[in-house]
């Protein structure tokens, strides 16, 4: 089995899962998924989530580590302590939606999704490697974890 049929296979069993955000438009397509467990509390996490553009420590500046020129993502819907949905952080794909969803144990869910058509293969690892780096380094960092 081939990089590129492997992939394949994934967007298909993770397009059998249902949407993550049915909300905005129509049916969207869950192009990655990921789970992260985070030690502050939940209601931390989620002001942090809820406030990309300002850093939790207050040091000035926004706490994901953006690209030049990418615009820092806003918030497009939250439920308290619970769900925090962004825009799209990378202005080469403006289409796509990134949820965290929370868990009292703080247990964090990551779901990355868009609407038809999708991006390219390649861009679909490289969005979720992104997330990944996002939830898994930069978070973790502005939460001092």
């Amino acid at each position: 089995m081939t990089a590129h049929t492997s992939i394949r296979a994934q967007l298909c069993l993770l397009a059998a899962e249902p949407s993550a955000v049915a909300a905005y438009g129509g049916h969207m397509m869950v192009l990655g998924t990921g789970t992260a467990a985070l030690s502050p509390p939940v209601h931390f996490v989620w002001k942090t989530l809820m406030r990309p553009d300002l850093h939790p420590h207050n040091r000035g500046f926004s706490w994901p580590v953006m690209f030049e020129d990418q615009p820092v993502p806003r918030v497009v819907e939250s439920s308290e302590f619970d769900r925090v949905v962004w825009s799209s952080p990378w202005s080469t794909v403006p289409d796509i939606l990134l949820q965290f969803d929370l868990r009292p144990t703080t247990d964090l869910r990551w779901t990355l999704s868009a609407h038809a058509p999708l991006p390219s293969l390649q861009t679909i690892e490289w969005l979720r490697g992104q997330v990944r780096h996002l939830v898994n380094v930069d978070l973790r960092n502005a939460l001092g974890h």
